[in-house]
């Protein structure tokens, strides 16, 4: 269901941010319309004033929305995905209803999960920090493995507890939002989640449905083509 609203959205993003793709994900959930301008973080686009000016901590996603006369400029994953919820609730709502204020906070738990105990860590501009320390490729990628199993195994108890369909009950939430995205940089590095059966299956079931797969990284505007699904 597409919205209807004076609203225009424009996001930054880069194709391998999974950052992004949670957003992308959720606009595409929510049916809103989005423009790109498309941040190549590997020539360091997002070093330059210009992109800075929007965001000082010089990372994407950037959402700029304008209405009429004003225009609104968001940063950061999580707090994207709060405003598009709280603006478009009835749109594929994100998080359970409003009176149901334990389901909400098993959400916003495993979204903490992934953004706080995993991607941070993983994130390029720390775990290329490791590296330098001794200037070992396999420092990092060791690093990073053992990150996303971590937090992935304590995402795989609280599916034991939590899950229904999906993370939390039966209907797709900001916790699979974020979660997808995090699967999918955990298997490019490698990571073996053959432990992990709730994880895989929830992350298939996921990556069944057109959402997840119109917001998956290999899918992007920018995605080189040598990386896109065929």
């Amino acid at each position: 269901m597409a919205t209807n609203t004076s609203k225009t959205y424009h996001l930054y993003s880069y194709f391998r941010s999974t950052c992004t793709n949670r957003v992308v994900i959720a606009m595409h959930l929510k049916g809103i319309p989005v423009e790109h301008t498309y941040i190549d973080l590997g020539k360091a686009e997002h070093e330059s004033p210009e992109f800075q000016a929007l965001n000082p901590s010089k990372s994407v996603p950037i959402l700029i929305i304008k209405e009429d006369r004003n225009e609104t400029v968001l940063t950061q994953s999580i707090a994207i995905l709060e405003y598009l919820e709280e603006s478009l609730p009835t749109l594929t709502p994100l998080l359970p209803p409003s009176g149901d204020l334990v389901q909400r906070a098993r959400v916003r738990e495993m979204v903490n999960i992934i953004t706080n105990d995993i991607q941070p860590i993983t994130n390029g501009r720390i775990a290329k920090r490791v590296r330098a320390i001794r200037g070992e490729a396999k420092d990092q990628i060791t690093f990073v493995m053992e990150v996303f199993l971590a937090g992935l195994t304590a995402y795989e108890e609280l599916l034991a507890k939590y899950s229904g369909q999906f993370s939390v009950g039966d209907a797709v939430t900001m916790a699979d939002v974020c979660f997808a995205p995090a699967v999918e940089m955990a298997l490019a590095y490698g990571t073996n989640l053959d432990g992990l059966p709730r994880v895989m299956g929830l992350f298939k079931k996921l990556g069944e449905l057109s959402a997840f797969q119109k917001g998956n990284w290999k899918m992007q505007g920018d995605t080189p083509e040598a990386l896109r699904d065929s």
